[in-house]
């Protein structure tokens, strides 16, 4: 999960171990993307950076931002964590929550959007990744439905931690084709690297597994 903290300390960075931490000066402008639940935040010089999460000493309205403020770094650290811990693309404050930064989060004061909701299929098991011929031997739990408008399928899930997998995504390496035992190579694209270690997979037409 990318986390951009904009205009904060850099020693910030070192607490949030696991996440994917961008430091951005102050002046940098910040869009939400209501599709995709992400932030894009554009810096001085124009370039721009896609974000998960941004935390912030300036007010911001929308899901997935924080107000960085004095002594509350470790409650937002702990929200991205129950954050990831839920699955989540996305946090928002329930409309008549009472936030103390003082106690732990309470996660019946957010709202936890999944990365998905409407499930129709689920695997959980082992799985072979293939890039450029090189074969990795994971675990995975995948899932997918059909898409209600144009009638096609499309799958995702994570593959459990694993420092060949991390190592692939980290270097840019993302096109990969994941096959389950007894199944086909199917092609898939490593979008996301969670706390734990995880990473998200997604695909689209017929998936890894058993779909009629």
């Amino acid at each position: 999960m990318k986390v951009a903290l904009i205009g904060l300390p850099d020693r910030l960075a070192g607490k949030l171990p696991g996440f994917d931490v961008v430091l951005l000066d102050r002046e940098s402008s910040c869009e939400f993307d209501p599709g995709t639940d992400m932030w894009t935040v554009t810096a001085r010089n124009g370039r721009t950076t896609a974000a998960r999460v941004i935390v912030t000493p300036q007010p911001v309205r929308g899901p997935n931002a924080f107000r960085y403020e004095d002594n509350n770094f470790r409650y937002i650290a702990r929200c991205l964590r129950m954050m990831g811990m839920q699955d989540a693309r996305r946090i928002e404050v329930q409309p008549h929550a009472r936030i103390s930064y003082r106690r732990k989060p309470d996660p019946h004061n957010y709202i936890f959007t999944p990365y998905e909701s409407d499930i129709d299929e689920t695997h959980r098991g082992p799985a072979v990744l293939t890039v450029d011929g090189t074969e990795i031997d994971v675990d995975v739990h995948l899932m997918g439905h059909l898409q209600p408008i144009d009638g096609s399928f499309r799958w995702y899930g994570r593959i459990t931690g694993h420092p060949e997998v991390v190592a692939l995504h980290q270097s840019g390496r993302n096109d990969v084709q994941i096959r389950l035992p007894g199944g086909r190579d199917r092609a898939g694209k490593l979008t996301e690297l969670d706390p734990w270690g995880n990473v998200r997979i997604t695909g689209s037409g017929r998936p890894p597994f058993r779909h009629p």
